[in-house]
């Protein structure tokens, strides 16, 4: 860099960065406004000799003009006695109770996400109406994955304890709790008291866009009914004219400070968008889950600070430092069957912690294997945290771990990757979980910090439990760095669940997992799909990978071979790029044969025209893919910013100058050629491209910059100086990538 200037009025500089690439605000009135006719009550419905009868239940979220309304599963999940449908009470001023106006139909449920979608089918009269003629008011989707701790939440909802009106309430983002049932985020939490009548309901950002539902979480009673902890009897629910003990309860209190991310609910919305029948996690993959005949057992605990890209534990940690934002429970479980209730619960010095807590859901991991929960981008507060793992009310595990001070720079083992081979340099090739049986020889690599010569270290490796082989050797290598050990065999790795553990002083400090399966030199392998196109009466149209308009069932194929019961299996079909369909469960169809799955609309009539696409995985590995297209396929998709044919990417991290700590939510811009920064009259026009930086500091620039020209760059972060650069030229000789590390110093 040439010259670096900082710049003085740094107040109005970030000012302006943050009007450029999106102000911070809160929602408004008019935002609130618009949000309220969408946030609908939901009723019971009983047909009492012509009379419509009902109970005020839970709370939906309109989120299309032609009325499909998203809200919780148990709310969905009528009990015998009612309708098969709900009552939809839509809200015309704050001030006034809701009008029942509709009856909704459930079109798509998911009881492992407790949630659902539901269709409006009729006036509260009964007389049908047509989809395409409401024109209803509704909440866009926003993305649950943007969001990030301190941000603003709003909850629109009906709860019991809220009067007739609909009731408003605001709080931010306090964390995030996560585990291996779902691909990304599985909780938001939030410090907004939510009373139980919410759940179902419309949590959304200061942009008013539809980011979470609020969920209440059972407390598990007899027979597999769920009792909430605070459920009385609050309305005539059986129409004699009294209040009692003989009315049903309204859920008015519990587990109410979190909800389900709104990225887990777009394949069920798109799902009933497009008119699919969509099957929910455990049920469809593979065939039926078996039912175990021994009691649930959790054992062989251990913490982790992170996760790895194949979802395995960083390290092994007993402690971690103040400021600690992120940490993960694994643990092996057997004798578990899919629709159990399960949760976590966490004392914090001796004192139940509720927020921290994994809300109450059924399993969904199958009989046995290794399961994880945890929470990303938390804010730890100092003390003796203890997990307990409780399946139908029983604890049947706990773990502790205090966080506290600074952590000494102890020797350590972290981030295992398994590959069958490397290259010359020591990278794993086609890194990977899940290996052919028969194998002969089986790469770990995986990084160490702080070693001292001659300090004693164990490797070990275990198959379906058991131990297989151990090592100890005093460490000759360097202090920090990364090595490979090989596990070979003559006659080739046997099937089975692996784990490989590292252990200093006889103390583990990393572990990994891995499956090898199959028969001897055959893992699971899948052919290449093929696709058929059916009638509804499953006759065959054709066999390609496009076909015509009106389509009413799209079935694939594949050849399977290697494979063996009781391996996790997953399929997720995508609509013209967006998630629709997800299925998962343990394989039960042998070693070899034809797998068939298929793609058909709930009402019988045609599949939408769309680019349809199937990944299928196993062990959490993708083993294969396929895409075909029906009638005009995926809809045109917005053309992207223009590339130059030969630029330069630049990326890089924002840390503090002091600390060496990353900062999130820095800005880089790239004003255009010709403007500088005496110049810049802070014009969104006058910006070239500009990125914002995520959670861990990185940032990387959306448009290449162009060879032959010269730029000006601005940096800076809220609480920080900004920086600024003229003159910054991209020749010939420019690298195609530069990592470009900025380092900001706190004003």
């Amino acid at each position: 860099m040439k010259r670096i200037y900082r710049l003085l009025a740094v107040p109005l500089v970030l000012v302006l960065l943050l009007t450029i690439l999106g102000p911070v605000h809160a929602l408004t009135k008019e935002g609130r406004n618009k949000i309220l006719p969408a946030a609908v009550q939901l009723w019971w419905v009983r047909n009492d000799n012509g009379n419509l009868m009902g109970v005020g239940l839970g709370s939906g979220t309109l989120v299309t003009p032609d009325g499909l309304i998203l809200t919780n599963y148990h709310v969905a999940n009528v009990d015998e006695g009612w309708e098969p449908y709900l009552g939809v009470a839509l809200t015309t001023r704050s001030d006034r109770p809701p009008q029942p106006t509709y009856l909704a139909d459930v079109i798509v449920a998911d009881p492992s996400l407790d949630l659902a979608v539901l269709r409006i089918s009729r006036k509260i009269d009964g007389s049908p109406v047509q989809p395409e003629s409401l024109n209803l008011p509704y909440v866009p989707l926003g993305d649950s994955d943007a969001l990030d701790v301190g941000d603003e939440l709003n909850i629109f909802g009906f709860p019991g304890i809220g009067g007739e009106t609909v009731t408003f309430t605001r709080g931010v983002v306090s964390g995030f709790s996560l585990d291996a049932a779902f691909d990304g985020r599985g909780w938001i939490k939030t410090d907004t008291t939510i009373a139980g009548g919410n759940s179902g309901g419309t949590g959304v950002d200061e942009d008013g866009l539809l980011v979470g539902v609020p969920t209440q979480a059972g407390r598990g009673g007899l027979e597999g009914q769920d009792e909430y902890v605070d459920c009385r009897a609050l309305a005539d629910t059986n129409g004699d004219g009294r209040i009692d003990g003989k009315d049903s309860c309204v859920p008015i209190g519990g587990f109410l400070n979190a909800l389900r991310p709104i990225n887990l609910a777009k394949p069920l919305i798109e799902a009933a968008r497009s008119g699919l029948n969509y099957q929910a996690q455990g049920t469809g993959a593979g065939g039926n889950t078996p039912v175990p005949s021994g009691a649930p057992q959790f054992g062989k605990l251990f913490f982790t600070s992170g996760l790895t890209e194949a979802g395995q534990p960083v390290d092994v940690v007993t402690g971690l430092p103040s400021g600690a934002h992120s940490l993960y429970l694994f643990f092996d479980y057997q004798n578990m069957a899919d629709g159990l209730m399960w949760e976590a619960k966490v004392m914090v010095n001796g004192q139940e912690a509720p927020d921290w807590g994994l809300p109450k859901g059924p399993w969904s991991g199958g009989e046995k294997g290794t399961w994880w929960l945890g929470w990303s981008d938390a804010a730890f507060e100092d003390g003796l945290f203890a997990l307990g793992l409780y399946v139908q009310d029983q604890k049947l595990a706990e773990a502790q771990i205090q966080i506290a001070g600074q952590v000494a720079n102890q020797p350590s083992f972290s981030n295992i990757v398994f590959s069958q081979d490397v290259t010359a340099q020591g990278e794993p090739i086609e890194p990977s979980i899940l290996f052919p049986a028969g194998i002969p020889r089986l790469v770990a690599t995986f990084e160490y910090e702080n070693m001292t010569k001659n300090l004693d270290w164990t490797r070990t490796w275990y198959v379906n439990g058991e131990q297989a082989l151990t090592k100890t050797e005093k460490w000759a290598e360097a202090a920090s760095g990364r090595t490979q050990f090989e596990l070979t065999q003559q006659q080739g790795l046997p099937a089975g669940d692996w784990r490989f553990q590292l252990s200093i002083q006889g103390k583990p400090v990393a572990v990994a997992d891995f499956t090898v399966a199959g028969a001897k030199g055959s893992g699971p392998t899948f052919g290449p799909f093929s696709f058929v196109a059916k009638d509804a009466n499953g006759k065959e149209l054709g066999a390609g990978t496009s076909f015509a308009s009106g389509v009413q069932q799209l079935s694939v194929y594949s050849d399977f071979s290697g494979m063996q019961n009781g391996l996790k299996f997953g399929v997720i079909w995508y609509l013209s790029g967006q998630k629709a369909l997800e299925s998962g469960g343990e394989w039960d169809q042998g070693a070899s044969g034809r797998w068939e799955d298929v793609v058909f609309a709930n009402s019988g009539s045609p599949l939408p025209d769309a680019e349809y696409k199937i990944e299928l995985s196993v062990e959490g590995q993708l083993v294969q893919s396929g895409t075909a297209v029906i009638g005009a396929g995926a809809q045109p998709q917005p053309t992207p910013a223009p590339q130059p044919a030969n630029g330069v990417q630049v990326q890089g991290t924002f840390t503090d100058l002091d600390t060496g700590k990353p900062i999130a939510g820095a800005t880089f811009l790239v004003l255009n050629p010709g403007v500088t920064v005496a110049t810049f009259q802070w014009n969104g026009d006058e910006v070239f491209t500009s990125a914002e930086t995520d959670r861990q500091g990185a940032y990387k620039l959306p448009r290449l910059l162009e060879r032959g020209q010269c730029y000006t760059m601005i940096m800076g972060a809220q609480n920080y100086w900004a920086y600024s650069e003229d003159d910054v030229c991209i020749n010939a000789q420019s690298p195609d990538l530069v990592d470009l590390p900025v380092q900001l110093e706190r004003n």
